[in-house]
């Protein structure tokens, strides 16, 4: 006898087909009406208005100049109505998501989330597994990896501690090892053949994934994954697919700002939260994998995705799982619902203002701001000045000065910068497309006058 998640909900749905449908509650004229339908982001020419871009993040503290936005997202007008909007209905009827989830009523809110992110990640719906953050997504591949005692994972000296440390929670459990690479002796010189070669070097036959990160948080590089793939493509030749040298990518600080779509980069597997350079709700992100990698993944939580069905019927039968898939690697539990079915509404911002003018945008503020930078008596920029190996972030540091102490005097300016969770602190300032050359300015004189101090 087989059994069926879907068919476990036929007394469910038959409840709402019988029943009289809650209206779709609205909190706010706000909430009903996207504020880009009022307030148009491009004009008439195609160019885009990018003081009305600003004003979709109306949300954002005015007496402040917001130069740490690619920490934690303020959610845009558009999110934060969509947001709203499920929540409103959510709350009207709690029991209403198990038909959301499983029938596709009213549009099928899941998997147009779904559908959304694997548009902009050029990849297909199937080959997308939601989390909560890059965090989780990064935690979910590590220690689902099906790797063996003889094995080991090859990261680098600059990867951020979640990173390092999903490798280091996983091999404790698998017996494997794993090698810190460094990628650059020093940052603002770092150069792309070198980045590869070195990579190139790391890799033996026992190597069983590359974990690397797109653009450093630690120092604001930003690698070539392209080539760094082929260098993988070219070690896995005539590999078994057991020893296979996967290649996995956190990419949360390029993905939101490149004009690229990460599944071409050539990983394997790519992670991002989308609540950072991408605007998206707080607390949503996903792990993305080649349709021939997640085989090579286990499920660690048990998954409560529409398309996860095969474990549930596995366990039900109490028999093996076939090959993994996507679907069954997103950890289940009841989540933020409204927070996810509101992924399209950032999406479709992207889509108004147009990705590759947001790639535009955010590198010129950031390379005038990385020019400007450079002249501070006192100050060094950490981050490339090339634009091939530079993205939003850019870290530097004051002689002298800690970088809790730059930051602390910055924020009594009413300027937000960040410094970097590291064993070696920089002070970081990212622009964005909250942003203007007027936050610069003030950034800047911000700057000076903490060096002169």
């Amino acid at each position: 006898m087989s059994f069926d998640r879907r068919r476990l909900l036929t007394t469910m749905v038959a409840g709402f087909a019988g029943a009289k449908v809650l209206p779709f509650a609205t909190p706010s004229a706000e909430a009903a009406v996207p504020a880009s339908a009022a307030v148009p982001l491009r004009r008439s020419d195609g160019t885009v208005d990018w003081n009305a871009v600003r004003a979709q993040f109306d949300g954002l503290d005015p007496d402040w100049t917001h130069l740490s936005s690619f920490l934690f997202v303020s959610h845009p007008r558009t999110v934060r109505s969509e947001v709203e909007r499920w929540r409103a209905r959510l709350d009207s009827d709690p029991y209403w998501v198990e038909a959301a989830l499983y029938e596709g009523v009213e549009g099928r809110p899941y998997e147009q989330a779904r559908e959304a992110i694997a548009d902009y990640v050029g990849g297909k719906p199937e080959e997308i597994a939601f989390t909560g953050n890059t965090t989780t997504s990064l935690a979910m591949a590590y220690h689902g990896l099906r790797i063996r005692p003889d094995q080991e994972i090859v990261t680098s000296e600059h990867d951020h501690f979640v990173h390092h440390e999903s490798i280091r929670y996983s091999i404790a459990k698998s017996g494997a090892t794993m090698r810190y690479v460094a990628l650059y002796d020093t940052p603002a010189k770092a150069d792309a053949g070198e980045i590869v070669r070195r990579v190139e070097r790391a890799l033996t036959p026992k190597t069983r994934l590359l974990g690397l990160t797109w653009v450093h948080s630690s120092t604001g590089a930003k690698l070539p994954i392209a080539e760094i793939a082929k260098v993988v493509a070219r070690a896995n030749r005539g590999r078994a697919d057991a020893d296979r040298c996967l290649f996995l990518v956190d990419g949360v600080h390029g993905f939101g700002n490149q004009d690229v779509d990460a599944a071409a980069l050539g990983a394997d597997f790519f992670a991002a939260g989308l609540h950072k350079w991408f605007f998206g709700p707080r607390g949503t992100g996903f792990l993305w994998g080649r349709a021939d990698a997640w085989p090579h993944l286990a499920p660690v939580v048990p998954s409560f995705d529409p398309w996860a069905e095969e474990p549930f019927v596995a366990w039900m039968e109490r028999r093996p799982l076939a090959p993994t898939q996507a679907s069954w690697v997103a950890p289940g539990g009841f989540l933020a619902y409204e927070h996810l079915m509101a992924l399209p509404a950032a999406a479709a911002l992207h889509r108004e203002i147009g990705r590759d003018r947001i790639a535009a945008r955010i590198a010129e503020l950031n390379r005038n701001l990385r020019a400007e930078l450079a002249k501070i008596p006192g100050l060094t920029l950490h981050t490339p000045r090339d634009p091939a190996l530079s993205a939003g972030i850019n870290c530097f540091e004051i002689a002298g000065k800690s970088a809790r102490d730059v930051v602390g005097r910055l924020a009594a300016k009413k300027i937000r910068a960040t410094p970097s969770p590291y064993a070696t602190s920089y002070p970081r300032y990212a622009a964005g497309i909250v942003n203007d050359e007027r936050d610069l300015e003030r950034g800047l004189a911000a700057l000076r006058d903490v060096a002169r101090a």
